[in-house]
């Protein structure tokens, strides 16, 4: 397992600490840097290092310099757990990640038992937070809500088509793709393929083929950006026009990677967009002068350095329990504007939000429709309008 400390502190202040300093605060980034996923961990990786650094620019954290460890930790099974206990090791008191789902539950127990505060605002799978952990928080939306908010989209605009729901076997895929489809059939409706894929795969003519023979007019897909992509960009290349949707997976930098071009027009269901707000805007900022394009992803890492170090100066202390019940206790003020947590630990208000992939980057759905002046029903593709 490799790891990576990243000293985000300035060299004078490193030069003034005397040598056995010891009081440095050390943090955690768990996430996947190579393999399909590494696009996003990049991403995620530069949005920690650029919160860490705001932070120590102000003070740091009770007074100490926060260090950030960094491990890769693949989206594996094995990797996560190896990534998980290197943390433990190196000493850290608080960890972002994981990025998968299946990740974040096998991590989760091995930072319980070393009293580390875990903060995830990539996983959504509904297990996380129901395993009553206190040291486990999720810094986003819930699979049930989203694979409802799937349900009824389908519903709404495919009524009476022919609806395919496929995912990858993932922990994150088959529970969004199952939560989607039990909505579907609770308004009625019947999808007409419901199957796995399998992931990382270098061909999906033969999904495609059951597909078109199937005559689907819309694809919802439960995995991640990379093989969605794939999928996508092969339908098109043998000209079929069926209208992709999926779950936040498809957000991912490696979606576009993959699809270029033809990705436009894409759905899926993302954290609501905040670009709007002052100090969001001027973190893409930060991003875009880096070269990572007009996307929003990285936004909710920086927030969770920012809800942690608040709970900590709130607590004043490191220690787990006093800083779990600050953090379930309070509100705290972030770039994904202001949040709080119930007492699972989940996101209070989470809410999820339809986007579209456009000219490399995506925007809010009714956003779009509403510029080209027209209902969202009209942009999709195979719809009957």
């Amino acid at each position: 397992m490799r790891l990576r400390v990243t000293l985000l502190f300035g060299m004078a202040l490193a030069a003034a600490a005397p040598p056995e300093a010891a009081a440095d605060i050390l943090i955690g980034f768990a996430s996947p840097l190579t393999g399909p996923m590494a696009l996003s961990g990049e991403r995620n990786r530069l949005a920690m290092e650029m919160a860490v650094s705001d932070l120590n620019g102000k003070g740091g954290v009770l007074g100490e310099p926060v260090i950030l460890v960094v491990v890769d930790d693949a989206c594996g099974v094995e990797k996560s757990v190896d990534a998980a206990r290197e943390l433990i090791r190196a000493g850290v008191r608080f960890v972002v990640g994981h990025f998968c789902s299946h990740s974040s539950l096998l991590a989760a127990g091995i930072y319980e038992t070393a009293d580390v505060l875990m903060m995830t605002p990539f996983s959504t799978h509904p297990r996380l937070t129901e395993e009553g952990r206190q040291n486990v928080f999720r810094l986003n939306g819930r699979d049930d809500r989203q694979g409802e908010l799937a349900g009824d989209f389908l519903a709404q605009h495919w009524d009476g088509r022919e609806i395919a729901i496929v995912h990858d076997g993932s922990t994150y895929g088959e529970g969004l793709a199952f939560e989607a489809r039990t909505r579907l059939r609770t308004l009625g409706e019947t999808e007409a393929i419901y199957d796995i894929y399998t992931p990382n795969a270098n061909d999906y003519t033969g999904l495609l083929a059951r597909l078109r023979e199937a005559h689907v007019d819309v694809l919802y897909i439960g995995g991640y950006g990379p093989d969605a992509g794939l999928i996508l960009r092969t339908a098109r290349e043998r000209g079929d026009d069926l209208q992709v949707v999926g779950g936040d997976g498809l957000g991912m930098d490696g979606f576009w990677a993959v699809t270029g071009d033809v990705g436009e027009g894409t759905i899926f269901s993302g954290r609501p967009d905040v670009r709007a707000r002052p100090e969001a805007a001027a973190l893409l900022a930060r991003f875009q002068a880096r070269g990572l394009g007009p996307r929003t992803a990285g936004l909710g890492a920086y927030a969770a350095v920012q809800v942690w170090a608040r709970a900590v100066e709130r607590a004043g202390t490191l220690e787990l329990a006093p800083v779990a019940n600050a953090l379930r206790r309070g509100r705290f003020d972030t770039v994904l504007g202001r949040v709080g947590f119930d007492h699972k630990g989940d996101l209070e208000d989470a809410a999820w939000q339809w986007k579209v992939w456009t000219s490399g980057g995506y925007v809010p759905l009714e956003h779009r429709a509403a510029s080209e002046g027209q209902p969202v029903s009209l942009m999709l593709r195979a719809d009957p309008g």
